[in-house]
């Protein structure tokens, strides 16, 4: 496997729940290449952990020669640098509050979960995990090293499901882009560690500005993407006004130095045909607007 491929262990002895686990994966996870790994029971499924060291663990609660909190207790002691998302039937608050204590990044009920939902926790336990550089996945496949929010694959990966599930259930979607202004002067003026300092500290305020079901991807340069699901277009406007005023009134500068930054944010809502390109080009036209109408403001575009 090379450096940039994800592996994903399944450790359930239903053959038919490993098989509608392996079609949710191959929706969201066609953009990097992963390898699958199946397993029947708890020991096989930690000797596997030991020789193929997994990025990621599926499993099952109940297991013919154990439960699930005992083969978290077992990669435990075995020091499995991974993350963990606990799958059962019971949909019991006790086991899931044990799980997160034994080490699972997150708990989805089976039967109750969509391609979207398993997306998500896949993606937050990357993010979990980022904090210990013992416990991560590769970085380089979805999350951006500097900000330590998702990178664009992580976008291009959530955007292309939000898609199918907005044209399934219809729920109002916002697109949002942010835009860093004057970003090269920063760096010509203070330096690019300066120019760094920017962009983690306005990662920091836009993912201060979102619901946590909310995402923010880098999308690239100085430039943010921000997915708002279940979100009104009134309420969005109000999320990106919100981001807006908190990076003008909050930001400051190390060492005494003065530094006025501002972004600009261009938003739209999905609408029934939209592609990957047309949602993106509807948000970015807007962006232009703003730039164009004299930057640190928010414009819509819904056609």
């Amino acid at each position: 496997m090379n450096t940039d491929s994800i592996k994903i262990l399944i450790v359930d002895d239903n053959s038919e729940d490993r098989e509608v686990y392996i079609r949710h994966l191959k929706k969201v996870m066609n953009g990097p290449d992963f390898h699958i790994l199946e397993s029947e029971t708890g020991q096989e499924g930690v000797q596997l952990c030991k020789d193929e060291n997994p990025d990621c663990i599926l499993l099952d609660y109940l297991l013919p020669d154990m439960d699930g909190l005992e083969f978290l207790s077992l990669l435990k002691e075995k020091g499995y640098p991974g993350a963990v998302i606990m799958l059962t039937g019971q949909g019991s608050e006790q086991v899931a509050v044990e799980a997160m204590k034994n080490g699972a990044q997150d708990y989805l009920v089976k039967d109750n979960f969509s391609s979207e939902a398993l997306n998500s926790a896949i993606v937050r336990a990357v993010l979990n995990n980022q904090q210990d550089e013992t416990k991560k996945w590769k970085t380089q496949a979805l999350v951006d090293p500097l900000t330590h929010v998702l990178n664009r694959n992580a976008y291009n990966l959530t955007l292309e499901q939000t898609l199918r599930d907005f044209n399934r259930y219809k729920d109002p979607t916002i697109l949002m882009v942010a835009d860093i202004d004057h970003f090269k002067k920063v760096n010509d003026t203070h330096g690019h560690k300066a120019g760094d300092l920017v962009l983690r500290s306005v990662a920091d305020f836009l993912n201060q500005s979102i619901r946590a079901s909310d995402f923010i991807f880098r999308y690239g340069g100085e430039e943010f993407v921000i997915l708002l699901k279940k979100c009104s277009l009134k309420q969005g406007e109000s999320v990106a006004e919100k981001a807006r005023l908190k990076v003008e009134e909050n930001f400051s500068l190390d060492k005494g130095h003065e530094l006025s930054v501002t972004i600009s944010l261009g938003l739209t809502q999905l609408k029934e045909k939209d592609t990957e390109e047309s949602v993106f080009q509807r948000a970015d036209q807007a962006l232009y607007k703003a730039k164009s109408n004299g930057r640190n403001r928010v414009e819509t575009k819904l056609n």
